[in-house]
């Protein structure tokens, strides 16, 4: 969506390559990526003008927004002192542990919400990965990532096997109402911190291109196919904060961030690799 709030689109021809790389596949976990991107996170950026690969959110939307002017008003990190740290402030944010969308994804409160996950796609999602990072591990057993991975994965996906103990399913369930009760205080946060009539006022910038990618995952995590309807979110965030509304500036934030052509390009097609 970056790239395409720049004019001429990016990358131009010869400057640099677009390449997808599936996270549901654990393609980013391929020791070819791992050499672009040590972390194993996504997006990762090469281009023949950089002395290395950019790995991080915040370099390459630097980067993109230095490479070319953007389609409507100034550049996406704003220039004003006070208008850049209010954006850097949503940016931080929905980067924030409170708003992590895994706890979506995968945060359980019951026995109820386990046998859906074990009738979901995302428990073959998580043996999958389970599946290539053990034979990752096997055949680089000294690598640090994989094992810590491995490991990281591993526990989640008892959580959702019969061989799961009482005990920690019920460590499970009770971090994940303390979760949604935090992810449901960083929607009341945000929707103090919007400006309108995009995230940081008048114009796009950077802020909007990092909540947009949040929060459009967030839905999808909740198995939401219309990204005007926040009733799932609202619901799961119930659960825990009974009275729970998403806000009015954050709706309307929203609106006004879908009627932009680079949003309408980004999200024309849905994902084949929905896992929800």
């Amino acid at each position: 969506m970056a790239a395409l709030e720049k004019v001429p689109p990016i990358p131009p021809s010869g400057k640099g390559t677009l390449t997808g790389t599936n996270a549901v596949k654990a393609e980013n976990f391929d020791p070819e990526y791992l050499k672009i991107n040590p972390n194993g996170t996504v997006p990762s950026m090469k281009a023949l003008s950089l002395n290395e690969p950019l790995i991080d959110t915040r370099e390459i939307l630097e980067f993109l927004d230095r490479y070319r002017p953007s389609t409507t008003g100034p550049d996406l990190i704003p220039v004003d002192a006070q208008e850049k740290a209010a954006a850097q402030a949503l940016i931080e944010l929905v980067h924030s542990h409170d708003l992590e969308t895994g706890l979506i994804l995968f945060g359980c409160l019951d026995n109820a919400d386990i046998d859906q996950m074990k009738r979901s796609r995302l428990l073959n999602y998580l043996a999958a990965r389970q599946n290539i990072l053990e034979k990752h591990v096997a055949a680089d057993p000294m690598n640090a990532f994989y094992a810590n991975r491995f490991e990281e994965n591993g526990t989640l996906h008892n959580h959702f096997t019969d061989a799961s103990p009482t005990a920690d399913r019920e460590a499970f369930f009770s971090e994940t109402a303390a979760g949604y009760r935090k992810f449901a205080d960083g929607l009341e946060m945000l929707e103090r911190q919007i400006r309108l009539p995009y995230a940081n006022g008048d114009y796009v910038t950077v802020a909007d291109l990092h909540i947009v990618p949040w929060l459009s995952h967030t839905l999808w995590a909740l198995g939401t196919t219309d990204l005007s309807d926040f009733s799932k979110l609202e619901q799961r965030m119930r659960r825990t904060v009974p009275d729970f509304e998403l806000g009015p500036k954050t709706r309307r934030w929203w609106a006004n961030i879908g009627e932009r052509d680079s949003f309408r390009e980004a999200f024309k097609a849905p994902d084949p690799d929905v896992i929800a």
